[in-house]
């Protein structure tokens, strides 16, 4: 199944997409925050990248409690999955981008090229945080038919 992934900001989003075997996690790139722009814009890219669900990252608290900003990823989430008519996963983000600050560090990435490349590698983290979930509990990846 190929996954798009959104790390949602007010500003700016980053996007990963998965492979139809849910084995890697890429990022894609970083975009403007432009809410219904960014929504026309993501639907276009779901149809021409075979897009067939959505992750987006809920900004959660260490104690699992949702943050203040984590309505307005659930609700651009969902906005985009009916719109889309993909099913939509929100996703624990967590530690997401310190962790893809982690990630290109050790990838010796510049600092200014890092700050670029951050959300689109936190979407990648986000990712492969579901594909992972998903492996553990044995789901099965779609058919390719």
């Amino acid at each position: 199944m190929r996954w798009l992934a959104i790390d949602h900001g007010t500003k700016k989003i980053g996007l990963a997409f998965s492979d139809e075997l849910e084995i890697l996690a890429s990022p894609f790139e970083v975009w403007s925050q432009e809410e219904e722009r960014t929504l026309g814009r993501l639907v276009r890219l779901c149809k021409e990248e075979g897009v067939q669900a959505l992750a987006v990252g809920l900004p959660r608290h260490k104690d699992g409690a949702e943050s203040a900003t984590a309505p307005a990823a659930r609700a651009f989430g969902e906005a985009l999955a009916s719109r889309t008519g993909l099913p939509l996963h929100l996703v624990n983000e967590h530690l997401s981008s310190a962790e893809a600050e982690r990630l290109l560090r050790e990838r010796g990435v510049k600092p200014e090229k890092r700050k670029l490349l951050l959300d689109a590698a936190a979407a990648a983290v986000i990712l492969g945080e579901l594909l992972e979930e998903r492996r553990a509990k044995g789901i099965p990846v779609a058919s390719l038919g």
